[in-house]
Parts: C-alpha cells; sequence; structure tokens
C-alpha cells in the first residue's frame, strides 16, 4: 500500500511510525541502529518512535544485546498480541457454499483457521458466523472479506453468491461489528497472496488465473507491488474477453486464449493457474497453444497452484493489515 506523502509535522511523525513498524515486522526483532538503517531515519528519532509505541504496548521491549565494550543495545519486536485480524472469505454458489476463515496475530502469524458449510447462504447467516468468531476472539480489531464477484469501493455490484448483490457489505459490516472493515474480490486478494508468497520484490506483474468447475474465468494482477484493480474494479474479469464460445472450448485452449491476452497487454513475468480443471500436467499443452501468438522470450513462466486458499487468505490478511495500520495511524 502507498503512504500517504508527508505535507505536515504532525504526518512526517506519523510516517515514521508507519516506517519504524513496517521494518521491525519485517525483521522480526531489531535495535534502534537496526531500524536507523532499515529506515533512512535517524536513531534518535527511531528511539523516539519506540519509547512512544512501547509506552502503548504495541512495540516490545527485549533482552538487550551483549556488551561489545559499551552500554549493550536494546532490542525491541512488534506485538504479535496487540491485535488479532480475521481474514474470512465466503465461496461457492447458491445452491454449496462455503466460509473460510483464519484469526491471525498483529504480526500476521496464523492463530486458528476452520471453515463451515453456508447454509442458507444468506446475509444474516455470514454475519451471524462473522458474530460468533468475534466473540470467540475478543481480540479482533480488523475483518478482511473477500467474495466471489465484483466488488467496488466496499460494494458488491455482482457475486456468485446471489445474496451479497447489491450490499455494501464493507458499510453493513462496520455498522454491525464497530471495527475495521475491508471488502474486496477473491481474486485480488488471491494474486496478491501468491505474490508475497512467491514473487515478493518482483517489480514486473505477475498474473492469477482461476478455472472453477463453473463455466467461467476469474484473474487477479499484481503489478509493482500493487493489486491491478482498474478504474471501476473491473480488472481482471478476462470471462468477457470478446471470444466466442470461449467457455466451450478445451480448457487448455481456453487459458491460452487469457494467457496470450494478457501477455499483450501487461506483459506478466509470472501468471499461477488454479482451479478444478488445471493440473500440473496441463502446463506443457497451454505454453504450446500459446508460443504461436507470444514469442518465446515473451512468455510468461507458468506455475500450477493445486489449491487457492492459502493465497487467498494470505492476500487478505496482509492486504488488511496494512491497510488497517494505515487506517489507525492517519485515521484514513
Amino acid at each position: 500500500m502507498i503512504t500517504p506523502l508527508n505535507r505536515t509535522t504532525r504526518e512526517m511523525k506519523i510516517n515514521n511510525v508507519v516506517l519504524v513498524t513496517n521494518a521491525l515486522k519485517s525483521l522480526g526483532s531489531a535495535t534502534k541502529a537496526d531500524l536507523a538503517n532499515a529506515t533512512g531515519l535517524s536513531i534518535a528519532t527511531c528511539g523516539a518512535v519506540l519509547n512512544e509505541l512501547s509506552l502503548s504496548g504495541e512495540v516490545l521491549a527485549l533482552e538487550r544485546e551483549e556488551s561489545r565494550g559499551g552500554r549493550p543495545a536494546q532490542r525491541y519486536a512488534y506485538n504479535p498480541d496487540y491485535f488479532s485480524l480475521l481474514s474470512l472469505y465466503a465461496q461457492g454458489s447458491d445452491s454449496a457454499a462455503q466460509i473460510i476463515w483464519s484469526v491471525n496475530s498483529a504480526t500476521g502469524k496464523s492463530l486458528a483457521q476452520g471453515e463451515v458449510r453456508f447454509l442458507p447462504s444468506t446475509l444474516e447467516a455470514f454475519y451471524q458466523h462473522i458474530g460468533g468468531l468475534l466473540a470467540d476472539y475478543p481480540n479482533i480489531k480488523a475483518l478482511g472479506v473477500g467474495l466471489p464477484g465484483v466488488v467496488v469501493k466496499g460494494s458488491v455490484a455482482t457475486c456468485d453468491i446471489s445474496a451479497f448483490a447489491g450490499v455494501p457489505v464493507e458499510q453493513q459490516l462496520r455498522d454491525r461489528f464497530g471495527i475495521y472493515v475491508q471488502a474486496d474480490n477473491d481474486m485480488n486478494y488471491t494474486a496478491y497472496g501468491f505474490y508475497r508468497s512467491s514473487c515478493a520484490g518482483v517489480t514486473a506483474p505477475v498474473a492469477y488465473i482461476f478455472k472453477p468447475e463453473a463455466p467461467c474465468l476469474g484473474c487477479g494482477m499484481v503489478i509493482n507491488g500493487q493489486v491491478l484493480q482498474g478504474a471501476t474494479q473491473f480488472a481482471g474479469e478476462v470471462s468477457n474477453l470478446p471470444y466466442a464460445g470461449m467457455n466451450t472450448l478445451p480448457v487448455a485452449d481456453e487459458m491460452a486464449k487469457v494467457i496470450v491476452s494478457l501477455a499483450a497487454i501487461i506483459n506478466p513475468v509470472t501468471v499461477a493457474l488454479s482451479g478444478t480443471k488445471i493440473s500440473n500436467t496441463m502446463l506443457a499443452e497451454i505454453t504450446a497453444r500459446c508460443l504461436p501468438f507470444i514469442p518465446e522470450q515473451h512468455m510468461p513462466a507458468l506455475i500450477y497452484r493445486p489449491s487457492m486458499r492459502q493465497d487467498y487468505l494470505q492476500g487478505i490478511t496482509e492486504l488488511t493489515l496494512s491497510n488497517y495500520n494505515l487506517h489507525v495511524v492517519f485515521g484514513a
């Protein structure tokens, strides 16, 4: 996520907090000097931020390092118990749906996971399940929700589970539970989770294609570490590509058409493929279907993902943590 630009002394101070906490989470534990090297801030500035965060309990002071002739340096770590986050998504259709969830620490570590049948597939049943998890884990301060559809600024435009269609789900959850909530579609979260687990640091485009049993396709894209959503959050709706009868083609041909389109538009370095109709043995066939249209040097690497679950949950967790932290410090 992009940190807001500095404009005032207060914003500069808050930006320093973001830099220090992000570096501390990345390093695991660190001294003031370690954080100064990682952030570019002075040791004095890092020390002032750490003192403030230690008083609130957000940062823990650990043991001092062994002395090397001077005063031993104090080590610090972000407090994983400062708050918890609930990552949750609904998948399926009106006839058969599931809710998959994970409770995570403030540093992103999974504390508990589970899944339940989503029946009846109604908004009230969905909200009641979330309420039950919030009661079981009272330290949850933020909620990330994924849905199989088009989600625009927290409201669901279309969805495979019809109860969500047209619902401002983000606002309704905030009003009902009084915590931070963000909602997005399944492929944006999944693509970002894959990027973070397998391509972190890569600036070239990365894409993720999901082919379920139903006659449809989903795609998510990450460019320079940012999810590509498009002007109206419609990016990735590859089922709308203008190929007549595409969903009646053999799967390898269908995938090839999507990959060729992606190569011509965003030129991804890697494309992950997942879904019940995709297999690892199919990748060579898909590549062969693409090469007549894509010069070999522009052909992305294809990676098979046997399940989207872990990518999906990781994407929800990391994006929600990032946005929640900015929400807290900037009041966004």
